[in-house]
C-alpha cells in the first residue's frame, strides 16, 4: 500500500518538473535566439522478480513510477524578424555566433543583438565581442580569430597610381593637331578630361589630360594640376597599331608639386595599356588608389559574414569576416542564461567555419525563439491533468488505507 503513495508523488514530481520546464519554454516566447526545452521521462521499478515454471519464465513487475531522465533542447531554426540594424544578424542554418567577454571566455549563442561601442568593437547586448577575422584589401583572413573591430575613421593616402581603364577610348576620326598642347587654347587638343586626385595630407587635386592627334595611329598626352596651365607634370606619346590597340607610351610617370609641405614632389604612375584608339566616341573612365580622410557613416554585413565600412569619402573597406562555431553534439552545451551556452568540458571544441559556409548571415534580421505556443499549451494541459491524476491516486490510497484501518472496528 504504502509504495502506490510513493509511485504517485513520484509522478507529481516529474510532471511538477514537466510544467516548470514548459512555463520557462513560454516565458521565452520573445527572447531572441532562445531555444526550447523538451523533458524525458523514464520509468522506475519498484519490483521485478522472474520465476519458472515448466522451464516458461513467470515475471512479476511493480512500476516505481516515473522520473525526468534529462532534458533536450530543441535547436530546429526561428523565424526571422526584419529590423532596420544592419549589426542585428540571424544564422540562417547550423551554428552559432561566438562572443567573448573580458576574461577570455567564449561563449556561443543564437542572438544577433550586435552593436558598436565606442571603440568600434562589434559587441552583444551584454558588452561581449563578436568574434571574426581580420580581413586584407583583397579579402583574405589575414589574422588569427579575435574581436572585430570597425575603425571610426581612416586616415589619408596620397595616389600613387592612375589606371586609365576599359571602355576608355580616343576617337579615331578626329583632326590631327600640330604643335605643342596649350591648356589656354582649345584649338591645341582634341580632347581634355580631369579627375581628383590627393596629396598625402588627403587634400584633393585636380588632374586634367590632355589629348592630342598628331598623326594616324599617333597621339600626345599632358598632364596639368590645379590651375598650373603653364608647366605640365607629365607628358607622353601614345601609338597605336591599325586595330586600335595601344603598342607604346604607357607607363607615363608624373611628378606633381606637393602643397603640403614636403619638399620631394609626388610621384604618380599612370597606367594607359588598356585606352583604345578605334572609330567610336571618345570615352575617359580612369581610378586611382589616392582618397581623403572618411568618417565611418555605415556598416554591412553580407551573407558570408563579411563586415565592410562605409566611410564619408566614399571608400567601402574590408574590415573581417565572422566566425560561426558548431559541435558534433549540441547536447554538450549548457545553457548560462543571457542567451549563452558553454560546452559542459573544457575538451569539447567546437567546429569553427567563416560565416556563409555551414550558414548564411542574415543582415538586418534576427532569430525569435522557436517555441510553439500551441504545442506548449498542450503540453501544460497535459501535465496538469496527469498531475492531477496522480493526487487522486494519493487521495484514493488514503481511502483505501482509512477502511484497512477502520477494519479492527
Amino acid at each position: 500500500m504504502l509504495q502506490s503513495f510513493y509511485t504517485a508523488v513520484s509522478g507529481l514530481n516529474g510532471n511538477q518538473k514537466w510544467i516548470d520546464v514548459i512555463s520557462d519554454n513560454i516565458a521565452n516566447v520573445n527572447t531572441i535566439g532562445f531555444k526550447s526545452e523538451r523533458v524525458t521521462f523514464e520509468d522506475l521499478v519498484a519490483k521485478s522478480l522472474t520465476t519458472f515454471a515448466n522451464n516458461t519464465p513467470k515475471n512479476m513487475e511493480i512500476g516505481g513510477g516515473s522520473f525526468i531522465a534529462l532534458t533536450t533542447k530543441d535547436f530546429s531554426q526561428g523565424s526571422f524578424q526584419n529590423t532596420v540594424n544592419p549589426l542585428d544578424l540571424a544564422l540562417d542554418g547550423e551554428g552559432f555566433f561566438m562572443v567573448k567577454d573580458n576574461q577570455g571566455t567564449v561563449y556561443y549563442t543564437r542572438a544577433g543583438q550586435f552593436r558598436l561601442d565606442a571603440n568600434g568593437d562589434i559587441v552583444n547586448v551584454d558588452g561581449m565581442k563578436l568574434q571574426g577575422w581580420k580581413l586584407d584589401t583583397a579579402g583574405n583572413i589575414s589574422a588569427a580569430l579575435d574581436k572585430i573591430n570597425i575603425p571610426y575613421s581612416i586616415l589619408p593616402s596620397i595616389t600613387t597610381k592612375i589606371n586609365l581603364v576599359e571602355p576608355t577610348n580616343l576617337d579615331s576620326r578626329v583632326n590631327t593637331i600640330s604643335g605643342t598642347i596649350d591648356p589656354t587654347n582649345p584649338a591645341t587638343f582634341n580632347y581634355a578630361n580631369s579627375m581628383t586626385i590627393y596629396d598625402s595630407l588627403g587634400n584633393p587635386h585636380t588632374l586634367t589630360f590632355y589629348f592630342q592627334k598628331s598623326s594616324p595611329n599617333t597621339w600626345n598626352v599632358a598632364a596639368y594640376v590645379d590651375n598650373n596651365t603653364t608647366t605640365p607634370v607629365g607628358s607622353g606619346t601614345l601609338q597605336f597599331d591599325s586595330t586600335g590597340k595601344l603598342i607604346s607610351g604607357s607607363p607615363i610617370t608624373l611628378s606633381i608639386p606637393l602643397t603640403n609641405g614636403a619638399t620631394t614632389p609626388q610621384t604618380v604612375t599612370v597606367d594607359l595599356t588598356q585606352v583604345k584608339q578605334v572609330a567610336s566616341d571618345f570615352i575617359f573612365y580612369a581610378n586611382q588608389d589616392g582618397f581623403a580622410k572618411g568618417d565611418l557613416i555605415g556598416v554591412s554585413v553580407s551573407e558570408d559574414g563579411v563586415v565592410r565600412g562605409m566611410y564619408s569619402n566614399g571608400k567601402v573597406e574590408l574590415i573581417a569576416r565572422l566566425a560561426v562555431a558548431t559541435f558534433k553534439d549540441k547536447e554538450m552545451l549548457v545553457r548560462k542564461g543571457n542567451n549563452l551556452y558553454l560546452p559542459n568540458t573544457q575538451s569539447f571544441t567546437p567546429i569553427i567555419t567563416p560565416g556563409g559556409i555551414l550558414s548564411k548571415v542574415r543582415s538586418g534580421f534576427l532569430e525569435l525563439s522557436n517555441v510553439d505556443i500551441s504545442k506548449e499549451f498542450i503540453n501544460l494541459i497535459t501535465a496538469q491533468r496527469a498531475y492531477q491524476a496522480n493526487a487522486r491516486v494519493i487521495t484514493t490510497d488514503d481511502q483505501i488505507l482509512q477502511e484497512a484501518m477502520n477494519i479492527k472496528r
